[in-house]
């Protein structure tokens, strides 16, 4: 049986569409509001009904969420708020409808507790989907204002996201009650020196993308060991964090590196990415920790994701995924051991894309798929797959409507149609269509 504010069959009223939104069942609860279930027509929604006493607190709540409904989802990520609801014949709003997240959405926690353990693949597209909707969302003139982990939920299997709570939702620079939440917020909010903003929004981004890829903070090393006891911080977010931060791989300050026992997790996983990733995230801890204007830009974020993406390969031992970092092999240096079994790993098979496009590397490893992002010029739509990589011989299985055309090195062509493979077995040129790619096998 249900117990809360609000009971199975209890009608609401959804004033822009001035429809009837009946409740069917709980969905959630939290201290500001409970989250239902709640059909119109023949579809159903998540309908955010907020307490009494929280409603009293947050003055400009409903002026938020109307600047939220009139401006639009920045994207299909985000769980948007499309209509206020109120009590039948009451011209008090009470709460607000949104999309529902399906069951395959499980929650950011998951990950950074160890509960849940996703493709290194599906990884990064969550990475990248974080950044392309904080991107489109400051594009609008908007903040998020509490970017963490328990506003965020992923597809384990694909990577794509869905991101709550947009009630917190403010137009950029604009005073508010909402600050952030500790460990995530930019020390300049979390000291009060200014309000949230886009620009402390990409330091809390910056800090989740850390999470997801690390699974530590990137500010909790051993200096958290030695910290006297503080009853007014008693988890010491506010000097770890705010007061005096320092960046656990800040390559100029060694004071607060992880200690082995305790933050195994960061000393396991820095070494395994590329460097340009991790110099993405020195840049956003050293001089981002203090110039907002030095944080990196979701832009930046979006590229390198998808390049981290196109840089997985598995390892011919025992198929762990791991990457190919292009800087060491322009420095003529060896790759790294694979992080799975330690075996050493030679250049696998990839792919330049034509500089007419914009030149970048792509690793050919059995289930790895191109899109239009790669073959056509659209940037940054995957959508639908044009292409996989396929075992037992190596090769690339057209997916898309048109015809490539093969060059080998010896000037023999090949065509190759839908659902055709083109066998990787030697160095070629492929034309696409829309774009060339020159392929390396060894």
């Amino acid at each position: 049986m249900m117990k809360g504010m609000l009971k199975r069959g209890d009608v609401l009223i959804a004033r822009n569409m001035q429809s009837a939104a009946m409740i069917e069942d709980t969905l959630g609860e939290g201290a500001q509001a409970e989250v239902y279930r709640a059909r119109i027509g023949d579809k159903d929604y998540a309908l955010k009904w907020y307490r009494p006493e929280f409603l009293s607190g947050d003055q400009r709540l409903w002026e938020r969420l109307k600047v939220a409904i009139s401006s639009g989802t920045p994207t299909e990520q985000f769980l948007w708020p499309f209509d206020l609801v109120s009590y039948p014949r009451s011209n008090a709003y009470g709460g607000y409808l949104m999309p529902i997240k399906t069951p395959e959405f499980i929650s950011m926690a998951g990950l950074i507790g160890g509960q849940t353990a996703p493709a290194f693949r599906a990884l990064t597209m969550v990475g990248f989907n974080l950044a392309h909707s904080f991107l489109k969302l400051h594009a609008a003139g908007l903040c998020y204002r509490d970017i963490n982990f328990g506003n965020v939920f992923f597809n384990p299997d694909t990577g794509d996201i869905r991101i709550a709570d947009n009630d917190n939702v403010d137009v950029n620079l604009k005073p508010g009650s909402i600050k952030g939440t500790p460990d995530f917020m930019a020390p300049e909010v979390a000291t009060d020196l200014v309000a949230p903003n886009a620009a402390s929004d990409r330091f809390s981004l910056a800090v989740l993308l850390f999470r997801i890829f690390m699974i530590g903070h990137p500010l909790r090393g051993k200096r958290e060991l030695t910290l006297p006891y503080d009853p007014s911080d008693p988890d010491q977010s506010h000097r770890l964090c705010a007061v005096d931060p320092v960046f656990i791989f800040d390559p100029n300050n060694d004071s607060n590196r992880p200690s082995p026992g305790v933050h195994d997790c960061p000393l396991n996983y820095w070494p395994i990415y590329p460097g340009s990733l991790r110099k993405l995230f020195i840049r956003a801890f050293t001089e981002g920790l203090d110039d907002p204007d030095a944080r990196v830009m979701e832009n930046e974020w979006r590229k390198e994701l998808c390049a981290l993406r196109d840089a997985i390969f598995l390892c011919p031992h025992c198929g762990a995924e791991n990457f190919f970092d292009l800087e060491l092999l322009r420095q003529k240096k060896s790759l790294n051991p694979c992080w799975g079994c330690l075996a050493m790993l030679g250049t696998p098979p990839r792919m330049r894309m034509g500089a007419a496009y914009g030149s970048h590397l792509v690793t050919l490893s059995p289930g790895g798929q191109l899109f239009a992002h790669h073959l056509e010029g659209d940037a940054y739509n995957f959508k639908s797959p044009l292409a996989e990589v396929v075992a037992g011989p190596l090769g690339l299985r057209n997916l898309s409507s048109g015809t490539w055309t093969s060059r080998g090195q010896n000037g023999s062509t090949q065509q190759v149609r839908f659902n055709e493979v083109l066998a990787l077995a030697s160095d070629c040129q492929v034309n696409f269509g829309k774009s060339e790619a020159e392929v390396r096998v060894k």
